[in-house]
């Protein structure tokens, strides 16, 4: 009695995690597909920009006074309150002066020449494909539908476990279906931690942002609009102005300040500098860093530590610390690290995108797994063609080339063509549209997907040679001019094609071997070959 009990709960159970893979997997599929760019966005945004193709410099050697003077020449710009974004911020090798109130001005640092910064206009190619991975392009609702499908897949890993662990499921099969569920049973059991602590910081930024409006007015009864007005004081602290005393007094060299900072606190590496009464006898500047060897806990939105100093003397005035923060500085900044990555180097970074891309193809296989299922009822009938095959073959797969598209086209349309955002996103929509139309119009799936994945590693890889012939800088140079991570998102585009292109030419080409190819046993493949 006992065990039948057992077995309807487990039977039940997999039943509600079908469904919920069913439904979340499509959508979850192309929030981590676009995620992985995303992890990768300091990286890309550089390579998009022409302004952007400079050398990064030592922060320590660079003559920032001479580009604030140049700034302040203009009446319009603020005189306070200045802040400057140090090379190497987000992947970023200019000098970024901006204010909260005005449009930012970027400097090359070796040059000191002012740069022409693309605008959102012009380039938007490593946003878009942020704002992608969130649903942002369909506005509340996408970022609800994607927020929702992230909680919605606690509910798949949970009930996931439970399979694995509780029941201790065997997966012992040696056919297709086998081979597909083996290997999305794989990937969850050895990635679920990663996969889950991403996933549900990504729900919570997406739903309990967009919920947070609603909340604080209920919690301050109608006096907040927003959470930072309730919970601003205790995660950021409030600073007081300070009082100008309209004395001109001659300022430090700010590389100076910066070698001076480095040695009260130097664990930190430099991301910022605001820059406060400026040319006052009462100016001090505040030097933003992150601190590598406290991940987690610092380096993002509400903890960052800082170190004030006299802007005249360099006398130090505060030395705030990563671990001087109370108790929910550190929760909330620990959840948005999660999704954020702040601070961490290429290499983790790319250890991170793996396993957010095995986690992609073992929800693939997932989707492959119910498919398969449903077509083996059909097997040696009919033809099977299924709507919801079609459907997931575009959107898993037809995304590739639709994306592809858009980086050939970030440097094949002319900088100067009006409109450029506009139609390097329109003809992706295009594209991936036009996926979908080929996937109901080809019979045949797996020859469909052989051709999405032959065109997308074409793409990518012609992606790579026209930034080359278009941007001015070969292979050869942006190796000599130092331009290594320029030069590295070349090379990710070229292998990723590369990639494509192989495991299109070895993939199978139809429903008959695919069974075979499928099969790991060589024993049981050769006893189907008789």
């Amino acid at each position: 009695m006992q065990e039948s009990k057992s077995k309807l709960f487990k039977q039940r159970l997999f039943r509600i995690h079908i469904a919920a893979g069913v439904i979340f997997s499509i959508i979850m599929y192309i929030a981590i597909f676009f995620g992985i760019f995303a992890i990768l966005l300091p990286y890309i945004k550089t390579w998009e920009k022409p302004s952007r193709h400079i050398q990064t410099t030592d922060i320590f050697n660079i003559d920032y006074n001479y580009m604030i003077n140049k700034v302040l020449e203009d009446e319009s710009f603020p005189k306070d309150d200045i802040l400057i974004n140090l090379p190497g911020r987000m992947n970023d090798p200019a000098v970024i002066i901006t204010n909260p109130f005005v449009k930012p001005i970027a400097f090359n640092p070796t040059t000191k020449e002012r740069l022409e910064d693309e605008t959102k206009e012009k380039s938007h190619l490593a946003d878009f494909l942020n704002e992608l991975h969130y649903g942002q392009p369909l506005k509340l609702i996408g970022r609800l539908s994607f927020g929702f499908v992230a909680v919605g897949t606690l509910v798949l890993t949970i009930t996931g476990l439970i399979l694995i662990y509780l029941f201790k499921f065997a997966n012992k099969g040696k056919n297709q279906q086998a081979v597909f569920s083996k290997i999305h049973v794989k990937v969850f059991t050895w990635a679920f931690l990663p996969f889950l602590l991403i996933t549900l910081s990504g729900a919570v930024m997406n739903v309990g942002l967009i919920s947070s409006g609603p909340m604080s007015k209920i919690v301050s009864k109608g006096q907040a609009k927003a959470i930072d007005e309730v919970v601003g004081k205790v995660l950021f602290e409030e600073n007081k102005p300070i009082k100008k005393l309209n004395e001109p007094t001659k300022m430090l060299e700010l590389k100076e300040l910066l070698k001076k900072a480095s040695k009260v606190n130097p664990d930190l590496t430099f991301k910022q500098i605001r820059l406060k009464n400026w040319n006052d006898k009462s100016s001090q500047v505040e030097i933003v860093g992150y601190n590598p060897y406290k991940p987690f806990l610092n380096g993002g939105i509400f903890n960052r530590p800082t170190v004030t100093l006299n802007a005249q003397s360099g006398k130090l005035i505060k030395n705030q610390k990563v671990m001087d923060k109370v108790w929910p500085v550190f929760v909330a900044e620990s959840l948005f690290f999660l999704h954020f990555l702040f601070g961490i180097d290429i290499f983790s970074r790319i250890i991170v995108a793996i396993i957010m891309a095995l986690c992609a193809i073992a929800i693939g296989f997932a989707m492959m797994l119910y498919l398969e299922k449903k077509a083996k009822k059909y097997d040696k009938k009919i033809t099977f063609y299924h709507w919801l095959g079609k459907f997931t073959l575009a959107s898993m797969i037809g995304v590739i080339p639709a994306t592809g598209v858009l980086f050939l086209l970030q440097w094949l349309l002319p900088f100067s063509l009006e409109h450029r955002v506009l139609w390097q996103q329109g003809i992706f929509y295009n594209v991936w549209l036009f996926t979908l139309f080929w996937s109901f119009f080809r019979i045949n799936s797996y020859q469909a997907s052989k051709e999405f994945l032959y065109s997308g590693g074409v793409i990518f890889i012609l992606s790579a040679f026209i930034h080359s012939i278009n941007s001015g800088f070969s292979f050869f140079e942006l190796i000599s001019f130092n331009l290594k991570n320029i030069l590295t998102v070349d090379i990710s585009l070229i292998l990723f094609g590369a990639i494509l292109i192989y495991v299109a030419k070895k993939l199978p080409s139809n429903r008959s071997e695919a069974k075979s190819f499928w099969i790991l046993n060589k024993k049981v493949k050769d006893e189907k070959n008789i």
